[in-house]
């Protein structure tokens, strides 16, 4: 009796969290949307018809969670759309001119990304869905211009976010200090790390098993203070090689600028969807996903600390669009 008591509690926590995550959602979204608003002078119409065309864009990636998809989907995306974004940083856009090492990074950040999204998802839909999004993302992320130390930044975080969602799935705070770990090196390039790893540290520490709750606390923290405490050492003690600040060229096709706004703004419907889909259903393991970019997204209260570029938050709702809408779209029956 008394187990089951702790099950009931358990169980009735764990749907609380999920619901304040939905409303934490749904307000990142909204906030999201009017953040991505280019329309000068405003029209409200024309606003409406761009929000129409992005729910278009997600309604027709539902199409492809209509069929059963076999579970090597989910591999072959891992595979393929990091080795895609190693060779258009490396080849396409530069000729080979390009830095590998930055190239690397960018096909590391995308492997980490789809990683989650398989976590988050046990079915390929979400997966495949979170690459289609990311690879319509790769021109964006390859041509624009970021330096080497944003890159690894960029890698660095979603390998703790990753970590934190495995925390999380695994019920195991051992995770979580690797995440704790990432987010700290990720601390050398931007203040953006330590406000992403307490976002995901909050959001792993809330399913917590409530007899390990101490270890998981600690962890949290750490993945907040690590990376502050780094970037203050990398800021005014440890000098980084001037190689890790050299800037890409920016090279973003023309076409590219024009759909930018519009394929952001997808990307926070798709936040949307899942942020609804918590009210309804617990999906703990993307919770520290959505806190880790509500963490990074307060960075824009204090212009002083230099917030990074809007694209490099891309990659996380690429999974929480991918995952939101591929499991939205699915029937009762799977």
């Amino acid at each position: 009796m008394a187990k089951k008591r702790r099950a009931n509690s358990a169980a009735a926590r764990g749907t609380a969290v999920s619901i304040a995550a939905g409303a934490v959602g749904i307000l990142l979204a909204v906030w999201l949307v009017y953040g991505t608003v280019t329309i000068d002078p405003f029209r409200w119409g024309l606003f409406a018809e761009e929000l129409i065309l992005a729910f278009c864009v997600l309604f027709a990636l539902r199409l492809l969670c209509v069929v059963r998809l076999p579970d090597w989907i989910s591999i072959v995306c891992i595979v393929l759309i990091p080795a895609g974004y190693f060779l258009y940083a490396q080849f396409a856009l530069t000729g080979g001119a390009a830095s590998p090492e930055r190239s690397a990074c960018l096909a590391a950040s995308a492997a980490f990304a789809l990683c989650t999204a398989r976590e988050l998802d046990a079915k390929p839909d979400g997966t495949l869905l979170s690459a289609l999004l990311a690879a319509a993302c790769l021109p964006v992320l390859a041509g624009g211009g970021t330096t080497f130390l944003t890159e690894l930044m960029r890698a660095l975080l979603m390998a703790g976010v990753f970590m934190a969602v495995l925390a999380v799935r695994q019920k195991s705070s051992l995770y979580l200090y690797f995440a704790a770990l990432g987010f700290a090196l990720g601390g050398a390039a931007n203040l953006y790390a330590a406000l992403t790893g307490a976002g995901a540290g909050l959001g792993a520490v809330l399913f917590a098993p409530k007899k390990q709750r101490g270890g998981w606390v600690l962890a949290a923290v750490l993945s907040a203070v690590l990376p502050a405490a780094v970037w203050l050492v990398a800021a005014h003690v440890f000098t980084l090689p001037e190689s890790f600040y050299l800037e890409g060229a920016i090279l973003v096709p023309e076409y590219v600028q024009i759909v930018q706004p519009h394929l952001l703004r997808a990307l926070d419907l798709g936040l949307l969807l899942l942020a609804i889909r918590l009210f309804f259903h617990r999906e703990d393991a993307a919770v520290p996903v959505l806190f880790s970019v509500a963490g990074g997204m307060l960075m824009s209260f204090f212009p002083f600390l230099n917030a990074p570029d809007v694209w490099l938050r891309a990659l996380p709702l690429c999974v929480l669009a991918g995952v939101g809408t591929a499991k939205t779209a699915r029937g009762k029956g799977r």
